[in-house]
């Protein structure tokens, strides 16, 4: 069932056009730079929504991730991967800004700082976290193995301090393994933070501050039920997304190999070609994140990189890139509730496919697909595509929802 409580404000006849004229698109996921799609629209009642895109950045760019500060400017995160002379590589975090809403964006930034895929978190007092990890081959990685930073910034990301973690920040960790973090740094309701920190085989831990991240407590380590550390190749934390219940209960968004897990109900486990046909699923905890249980399936194979936001009329919303197995590749995102215990979404209507750009036969762009929603309600989604020629560029795509009768 849909949780949208809103029915469209459009008139019959623009309905009738619409469903005239794009039953097509909507059925496909082909979209001009308009308009996005809306696949089994219910409560949304149209089969597309007007949209605005704005490309940013140049080519190569990769996955974006956008946030809003207090003063209302918006702030886009990404990082470009540069083959340099002599046979070097680097992967560089960019950073641009909008004071309109996302439909301008200012000079391109590079802070001097270090790390891949970026992910901005942000606290109530305006406090921004990156999650970032350093490929072993960029040519700064001085250590030879895969490791993590935490950056924080209190003046809107224009300077930044650095937390490292490495190997030695990890009990129980392998020599150089791999280290990696959560998305997302999550504040919680009585102001600590917290972000969870893995190198693989099952050696997790859930970093907590109380001083607005400028120490952590690293003790606390996690285990998680039905998941053998021996079958965790991966830094178990990775790509996690946090999320607080009301009854201050916290979930986790995993993304997760689908070969330790028991087939969706009422589906056959894909061939493992490649990481892009994994899955999501969610973790609770009860007991502040040190144990993780009652494991649900969310979404289906292929659909990753998940990111919540809580509109202002009072649902969620969730985007999450379609990586594999279901064209068109993209972001896309759907619609749910809060709970007494957490989140509901319906993945079956009113699926609004905000990117479709990537070619069918091309691998998926990345995403990430975050939303901000700025006090006119409008609504604004950062993510990268493909194209034919395997190369990658950034978009920003401003929509709306129609408004109740």
């Amino acid at each position: 069932m849909s949780f949208i409580e809103q029915s469209a404000a459009w008139s019959c006849a623009a309905l009738c056009i619409l469903a005239f004229a794009l039953t097509g698109a909507a059925e496909t996921g082909e979209m001009g730079d308009d308009v996005i799609v809306v696949k089994k629209p219910s409560s949304l009642k149209a089969n597309r929504l007007p949209a605005k895109r704005i490309p940013v950045g140049k080519p190569g760019d990769y996955k974006p991730c956008i946030a809003q500060l207090p003063t209302g400017e918006l702030i886009l995160v990404m990082f470009e991967p540069r083959h340099l002379e002599g046979g070097e590589y680097q992967e560089d975090i960019i950073i641009y800004r909008s004071t309109d809403g996302g439909q301008t964006w200012g000079a391109r930034e590079v802070p001097p700082i270090l790390g891949r895929e970026p992910y901005l978190s942000m606290a109530r007092n305006g406090t921004l976290f990156l999650t970032v990890h350093l490929l072993q081959q960029d040519r700064r990685n001085k250590d030879g193995y895969i490791h993590s930073y935490l950056h924080r910034s209190t003046d809107g990301g224009h300077t930044w301090q650095t937390v490292r973690i490495g190997t030695e920040d990890v009990p129980g960790a392998a020599d150089k393994a791999w280290i990696i973090t959560s998305r997302n740094v999550l504040e919680l309701s009585d102001a600590t933070l917290i972000v969870g920190v893995s190198a693989p085989n099952g050696h997790d831990y859930l970093w907590r501050s109380k001083d607005g991240g400028l120490t952590w407590d690293r003790s606390l380590a996690c285990t998680w039920e039905g998941v053998s550390g021996d079958q965790v190749w991966w830094p178990f934390w990775a790509e996690m997304v946090l999320w607080e219940t009301p009854a201050h209960n916290l979930l986790a968004i995993a993304r997760v190999d689908p070969r330790i897990f028991p087939a969706i109900p009422g589906t056959t486990l894909p061939e493992y070609t490649n990481d892009e046909i994994e899955r999501m699923v969610v973790f609770r905890s009860t007991d502040g994140g040190r144990t993780w249980k009652n494991r649900v399936d969310f979404g289906d194979y292929g659909e990753m990189y998940s990111a919540i936001q809580r509109l202002r009329d009072g649902r969620l919303l969730l985007t999450f890139t379609v990586r594999s197995l279901h064209p068109p590749l993209g972001v896309q995102a759907v619609f749910g509730r809060a709970t007494a215990d957490g989140f509901e979404f319906d993945f079956e209507h009113d699926r609004v496919v905000l990117d479709a750009k990537t070619p069918a036969d091309k691998p998926s762009g990345g995403g990430f697909g975050p939303t901000v929603q700025l006090v006119d309600g409008t609504l604004v989604t950062a993510y990268s595509y493909r194209d034919a020629n395997d190369q990658t560029h950034v978009e920003v795509v401003r929509w709306s929802i129609p408004t109740a009768r």
